[in-house]
């Protein structure tokens, strides 16, 4: 018959086992802390590389790009003055353009619009 026999392992004297008690709160303490630091870092760098990529793919604002040529091609205060007007007629085309476009779709979307409210009921609508 087999019998299982219990061994103490930490069999040391009272007064070391709370000063271990002690050592292990304060162990898990840092590690919830060091755990907690890491999470709130892994938060930061992915909302940082979440805001970062919204600002990629919106389009510059005229002034970015001014600062951009200025830095890459040394323009001076005169041939500044002419980009930014170049660009501010440039966005008013653009604008034009898609306020055309934007009326089509609207025109589009109303027509399939009517299209299904004739063959659907009210509720289903």
């Amino acid at each position: 018959m087999l019998r299982f026999v219990k061994i103490g392992y930490n069999k040391q004297p009272r007064g070391k086992t709370t000063g271990n008690r002690k050592l292990l709160k304060l162990t898990k303490m840092v590690q919830r802390k060091a755990i907690l630091f890491a999470f709130f870092i892994y938060i930061f760098l992915f909302s940082s590389n979440f805001l970062l990529a919204q600002k990629q793919n919106s389009a510059p604002t005229t002034k970015e790009i001014v600062n951009r040529m200025s830095k890459e091609l040394g323009l001076n205060e005169a041939q500044k003055s002419k980009v930014v007007e170049i660009l501010n007629v440039e966005k008013a085309g653009v604008e034009a353009i898609f306020n055309e476009e934007r009326k089509k779709l609207e025109s589009i979307q109303q027509q399939t619009r009517v299209s299904l409210q004739e063959i659907l009921t009210p509720e289903q609508m």
